[in-house]
């Protein structure tokens, strides 16, 4: 990824404390003097960098002027919905009070933070020693040059949060978690939530999960209580959180980590992407030593509860696609799915009363966000694990030689959305998939088979092959998968091989339940 900073004041790009930036996180910074107003709308920077970081200096002179080129960029922000732009504020400290809330009302009215791809903070780590007059005056730069140390904190903060990978789901406790004290012993009227100063507490913390699962971070429970005292409570105390807001909530009297585990099994996720919270410390240490690979989150003072969630760069997301929102709704058609082939079995017969429905979609500006998304957070069912940044994977669309198709998938039980990303390489009358990852979410039910099926039935008279990179994050689904008839190994080095794709009756007969 490449990052451009940019400012409206002179950001003494050659002095060499920037260098740490410009090296090790591949970013440019402004050699012009107040050019962000037109950094952002500049074409060239657009299909260059993924990041824009603007600072901006405030004070009386520049306060309204700044207002007006800030909304008039608001529909450049929207036009560009997969770049990822961070607005720092730094006010002069001689402003007074009045002028800073006036400006932020200002922000406010414009609607600017509420985008997912605009972030707006203000630079509260310099006090007056880093402010300098003569600077300002002589060089455009009303700063100390230290300062720059403290532009970097912000700049590095936001990067990381480009390049973490957020937890896909949140399993909570109840007691002293989502609210003060033990719902068996104090009643509901009683557990503190809500009112006094701890209650509030709770009632932020659930406020703040509520946005992260707005976000498409998936909310569930595992606890020790009774189920329906624990919703009654939720609802009798007019609690933030209800039970519609929880994916599969395991509320009973088992062991959390057998919770736990059944939780992961059933939503088809990986303890590495996942995050247990609890106030417990031995029921945290249990887990974690019957499930190595979770993420835990000890939560042994209720003030810094909502801390950890804002400090934790796992629970960022600087972009939040459709697909994010619609999250929950998925999961819960994927649930109703587990809980159909339960009870009828498995077989060909009970795929075909699904009415599943699943086809090419075209690459386009509205949707490349989600093929990205697909390449780089897909781990599972990847064939090749390639991890693209949005100027490499617009190369290879714009390349003759390449293809790059989605798949979306509709069944009785509603809309999955797009679910798989693939690109095809062509070489005369060979093609060969580079790319092919698919949701975990809707896997073994055919649906890859089938769009195999859909692949090679595009250019008929070609030779199909795959390509297949096995690492320790796709080694169990994808080789299963290979065993089938359809696939002949054609070439293997190392961790690498290639496959050709066979038309056998095996994979001519799926199209019957599609």
């Amino acid at each position: 990824m490449k990052h451009f900073i940019t400012s409206n004041f002179n950001l003494m790009h050659s002095n060499n404390a920037w260098d740490t930036i410009k090296k090790k996180y591949n970013s440019l910074v402004d050699h012009n003097f107040n050019y962000y107003f037109f950094a952002i709308k500049n074409k060239e920077y657009l299909k260059k960098y993924d990041s824009f970081h603007v600072f901006l200096y405030l004070d009386e002179s520049n306060l309204v002027e700044t207002r007006k080129k800030i909304l008039f960029l608001k529909n450049e922000f929207k036009k560009n919905s997969n770049k990822s732009y961070f607005l720092y504020l730094i006010f002069d400290p001689s402003e007074n009070i009045d002028s800073r809330n006036s400006f932020y009302k200002s922000f406010s009215k414009l609607n600017i933070s509420s985008r997912t791809n605009v972030s707006i903070e203000t630079i509260n780590n310099l006090n007056k020693k880093f402010f300098n007059l003569r600077n300002k005056t002589i060089l455009s730069f009303p700063f100390e040059i230290d300062a720059i140390s403290k532009f970097k904190v912000n700049i590095i903060k936001n990067l990381s949060y480009l390049n973490i990978k957020p937890y896909k789901l949140i399993i909570l406790d109840c007691d002293n978690t989502l609210w003060g004290g033990v719902l068996d012993e104090r009643g509901i009227k009683n557990i503190d939530y809500g009112e006094d100063e701890i209650g509030k507490i709770f009632k932020e913390f659930q406020s703040q999960l509520l946005i992260l699962k707005k976000k498409g971070f998936l909310l569930s429970l595992s606890s020790k209580n009774n189920s329906e005292k624990v919703w009654e409570a939720m609802r009798k105390r007019n609690m933030v959180l209800s039970k519609k807001d929880f994916i599969l909530p395991k509320v009973n009297w088992y062991e959390k980590y057998q919770n736990i585990k059944s939780t992961l099994k059933e939503l088809n996720l990986r303890a590495e992407d996942v995050v247990f919270i609890d106030d417990n410390f031995i029921e945290i240490k249990k887990v974690k030593e019957f499930i190595k690979k979770i993420n835990v989150i000890h939560l042994n003072e209720p003030f810094d509860s909502v801390k950890k969630l804002k400090t934790d760069l796992r629970f960022q997301k600087n972009k939040v696609l459709k697909e994010d929102k619609k999250k929950l709704h998925q999961y819960k058609i994927k649930s109703k799915f587990d809980s159909e082939k339960q009870k009828q079995g498995i077989s060909k017969e009970f795929f075909k009363s699904l009415r599943q429905k699943t086809k090419f979609i075209k690459i386009n500006k509205s949707n490349f966000s989600r093929a990205l998304q697909i390449f780089n957070k897909t781990n599972q069912f990847n064939f090749s694990l390639n991890r693209y940044t949005e100027s490499k994977l617009k190369k290879i669309i714009s390349n003759k030689n390449y293809k790059l198709m989605l798949f979306d998938l509709k069944d009785k039980f509603g809309d999955h959305g797009i679910i798989s990303s693939c690109i095809f390489e062509k070489k005369k009358n060979k093609i060969f998939i580079t790319d092919f990852a698919v949701s975990c979410r809707v896997i073994s039910r055919y649906v890859e088979d089938y769009m195999i099926y859909l692949i090679i039935n595009q250019n008929k008279g070609s030779k199909y092959y795959i390509n297949f990179k096995k690492s320790n994050l796709n080694n169990t689904l994808i080789p299963n998968f290979l065993k089938k008839n359809f696939f002949r190994l054609n070439k293997k080095f190392k961790k690498e091989q290639e496959y050709e794709i066979i038309k056998s009756k095996e994979l001519t007969d799926v199209k019957k339940i599609f």
